[in-house]
């Protein structure tokens, strides 16, 4: 996944026009959002990988290793890409790590963290199954303390009817997708389904937050 820096220093400068640097810019401005994704200190998630350690006969807090790809994620790692789409808002390129959006969305905050759920899952999914497991759980406690009828959204997304159809208009937007798409909108304050999109803020309407 790492990105030679030097590499990285001369797209930045010299290739990325200016609506890719500003658009690789807007992620730092949204990196708070995804600290619980790389399992950071303060987040749900780290209360996951917390333990103690013996030292010198003494019980100390601690915690678990994470993986490289977490402790030292940078968004340096990763390319922008600002062009015309026929058939979308945006994409998230796995293979070659670039983030995409189309022109008009530039500053479009939806679309963009939309693009930056796909980033960062596609990082949390390289690693053992665990680490997906544990963030869907952390963000699923979190959230059902501030969501009245997250259940409800939850059953009604994981229908095999409604999956099955996202994964062939639009790649994958798993339960976990859903859960952090809920948490940036909470964070954001926006109408719930707003960053998951695909029209889905009057699907999630009945939704109440912070009940």
């Amino acid at each position: 996944m790492i990105m030679d820096e030097s590499k990285f220093m001369v797209w930045y400068h010299q290739e990325a026009s200016a609506f890719e640097r500003k658009l690789h810019d807007k992620l730092y401005e949204f990196e708070d959002y995804f600290r619980d994704m790389c399992f950071e200190q303060g987040t749900a998630t780290y209360e996951l990988i917390k333990c103690q350690s013996k030292y010198n006969d003494l019980w100390i807090d601690d915690e678990a290793p994470r993986p490289n790809e977490l402790e030292y994620f940078s968004y340096t790692f990763f390319k922008t890409s600002v062009e015309q789409l026929s058939n979308c808002e945006g994409y998230y390129n796995h293979e070659k790590q670039i983030l995409c959006i189309c022109p008009e969305l530039v500053d479009n905050d939806a679309t963009i963290l939309h693009e930056m759920i796909h980033l960062h899952e596609s990082v949390v999914n390289e690693l053992p199954l665990y680490f997906h497991d544990m963030l869907y759980w952390a963000l699923y406690q979190d959230l059902r303390a501030k969501i009245d009828g997250l259940d409800d959204a939850i059953n009604q997304h994981a229908h095999i009817l409604n999956e099955s159809t996202l994964y062939t208009s639009g790649g994958l937007h798993d339960i976990l997708f859903l859960l952090k798409s809920f948490d940036l909108d909470i964070r954001s304050g926006f109408a719930l389904g707003t960053v998951f999109g695909y029209g889905r803020i009057d699907e999630f309407k009945y939704l109440e937050k912070n009940k």
